[in-house]
């Protein structure tokens, strides 16, 4: 069963808040898509993404102090690629101040927006 693991940096809150936009987006297209979401505190942290915190601002946004955390998405049925699939999830962790003007699974943006944490993506196939 293919694996797309997304690290993150996030205080408790906002990882609630990323996890359950996960949970939403997975729920509203089980039309073409099954799979199950966990996740993990029980990581070490990543000093790359404790310096994208520190160096980017996120630092400034607020008083809590960052986790590490795992979202990992136990991919059980798609048709499409899982690299693809990966790159249209990773739209959850992305903020912009223009909203595209297409769907969610568009092909251009109008903006490229900025991470609300910082995180990076392993997937395994």
């Amino acid at each position: 069963m293919p694996q797309i693991v997304f690290s993150i940096l996030a205080t408790p809150e906002q990882r609630s808040e990323i996890s359950e936009d996960f949970r939403q987006l997975l729920a509203v297209n089980t039309d073409v898509l099954t799979a199950d979401l966990d996740v993990r505190t029980d990581i070490a942290t990543d000093p790359s993404l404790e310096e994208v915190w520190k160096d980017h601002g996120f630092v400034d946004l607020t008083q809590d102090a960052p986790e590490p955390a795992a979202l990992v998405i136990d991919v059980k049925e798609h048709k499409g690629s899982i690299s693809g699939l990966s790159m249209r999830l990773s739209e959850v962790l992305t903020e912009r101040e223009k909203q595209p003007s297409e769907a969610l699974y568009q092909e251009i943006l109008d903006d490229p927006g900025k991470p609300r944490v910082p995180w990076h993506v392993d997937v395994r196939p």
